[in-house]
């Protein structure tokens, strides 16, 4: 009983271990496969695990170990996390630093095309086979007037704010540290050994020798003593 006690009281430890490990790996993962798809996979349970083998040890070597493992594991799902948003910034600044020379370049290639057009209609007048070229040429003109409408469109839309792109990152890469920690906690709650001046598990919990056993064989002895007297 005693034994069933300890397991169960370690349950919802275990429970939370497993969650914050799934979440963990469930970005870690993606992040590994990137850079080795066959075993990707592999290298971001061992080192989870590995992780979790040295915290359950109350070396402080292995526990120094740990620190260095945890970190690596940990490593990981922020970039898997942080990654996507960074380089979405990243793409959005520079598309904004280009945005000018891009409207120059598509003005210009409207001028460029109706100049062409305007021969090639003035062409036709005199002589035939001008058909196809006209209408290509008309379909690339559409085609540069709707991407210069988009550009100018692109430069009236507003940038969307710092916080609104940062706070949610923030908080997620934070929750993730937090499950990095409740890791560590949970792996020294289950792996937790008794110290040594409680007593072993099935002697009832009673470190206080019986003063109550009386000495039989010496009571005996003096039965006998008396008997013969």
């Amino acid at each position: 009983m005693p034994l069933i006690k300890t397991i169960l009281k370690k349950v919802p430890a275990l429970m939370l271990l497993t969650g914050a490990v799934v979440l963990l790996q469930s970005h870690a993962m993606n992040w590994w496969t990137q850079y080795d798809p066959a075993t990707g996979w592999l290298w971001s349970l061992v080192i989870e695990a590995g992780a979790i083998w040295l915290w359950s040890s109350r070396s402080g070597l292995r526990n120094g170990i740990a620190v260095c493992a945890t970190g690596l594991a940990l490593i990981a799902p922020l970039y898997d996390l942080a990654g996507p948003v960074l380089d979405e910034q990243r793409t959005a600044q520079q598309s904004a630093d280009t945005l000018s020379q891009r409207t120059q370049a598509a003005r210009e290639r409207i001028t460029s095309l109706e100049a062409s057009l305007a021969q090639y209609n003035a062409n036709s007048q005199t002589r035939a086979g001008w058909y196809e070229l006209i209408a290509d040429t008309q379909r690339q003109l559409t085609a540069a007037r709707q991407d210069l409408t988009d550009l100018q469109n692109e430069s009236t839309a507003p940038a969307p704010a710092a916080l609104s792109v940062y706070l949610p990152l923030g908080m997620q890469m934070l929750a993730l540290c937090l499950l990095q920690c409740l890791v560590v906690l949970t792996t020294r709650t289950i792996f937790k050994t008794a110290p040594a001046g409680e007593p072993a598990a099935g002697r009832g919990g009673n470190s206080q020798p019986d003063l109550n056993i009386k000495p039989v064989k010496k009571t005996a002895a003096k039965t006998r003593l008396r008997a013969a007297a």
